[in-house]
């Protein structure tokens, strides 16, 4: 996946996202959230993370991890 983005483009992206999601009053535990952060990924990351997790997240924090790792 590094080929897709760079380091700085998914810190941003992750950053980006948080800040909107505090504008919008969302909590980090709503599905929404969720939904949302996995939407935004670029180029089929968030199907990438969940063919090569053992266990796919289950959480925000749990996505923005894994999004980090890869």
């Amino acid at each position: 996946m590094e080929s897709l983005l760079s380091a700085g483009d998914i810190d941003s992206y992750i950053a980006t996202f948080m800040k909107l999601l505090r504008m919008a009053s969302y909590q980090e535990t709503e599905h929404r959230s969720l939904k949302l952060f996995k939407k935004g990924l670029p180029g089929g990351l968030n199907i990438w993370i969940i063919n090569n997790s053992i266990s796919p997240p289950s959480t925000l924090q749990g996505w923005i991890e894994a999004t980090c790792t890869e």
